[in-house]
């Protein structure tokens, strides 16, 4: 009889000493596992936020009836560049719209010329607005106060 006692004590004792490799190989996993998903969330943001689209109004001169935008994309996807108006300051009617489709890689500028059908008043604050889309659908716009010469 006390022989099978001591062969309890031995086999709940080996039982015991099993469990703790199994909890560090279950450890590792769980390791293993959340390391693996923060690195796909990590991924998944930076891809994100690498492809950006911007673009800038970098010199707009209006003279006459004249005007001369130009245009970069400062992004870093292409974007199509639709259209581009002009607003005397305080007013919500535009004195020019040009419809355009003209394709700016980044780091590519181009200028647009045209002429409106009314005069530009040397000294007056016009709004211009740049508005164009990526090959994604993403709408992007820009922009920025010009004053006629």
């Amino acid at each position: 009889m006390y022989y099978g006692s001591n062969t309890r004590k031995i086999n709940r004792q080996k039982r015991g000493d099993l469990s703790g490799p199994i909890y560090t190989i279950l450890m590792i996993v769980f390791v293993i596992v959340a390391a693996i998903m923060l690195y796909n969330y990590f991924q998944s943001r930076t891809s994100v936020l690498t492809t950006q689209a911007q673009i800038s109004i970098v010199n707009p001169q209006l003279a006459g009836n004249v005007y001369s935008i130009t245009i970069e994309n400062i992004g870093t996807t292409p974007i199509t560049i639709t259209s581009i108006t002009i607003y005397p300051q305080n007013s919500q009617t535009p004195i020019v719209t040009q419809s355009l489709n003209t394709v700016l890689n980044p780091g590519q500028s181009t200028s647009i010329v045209g002429t409106s059908s009314t005069q530009f008043i040397t000294g007056n604050k016009y709004i211009v607005v740049v508005e164009g889309h990526t090959d994604g659908g993403q709408e992007v716009a820009a922009e920025s106060i010009a004053i006629s010469q």
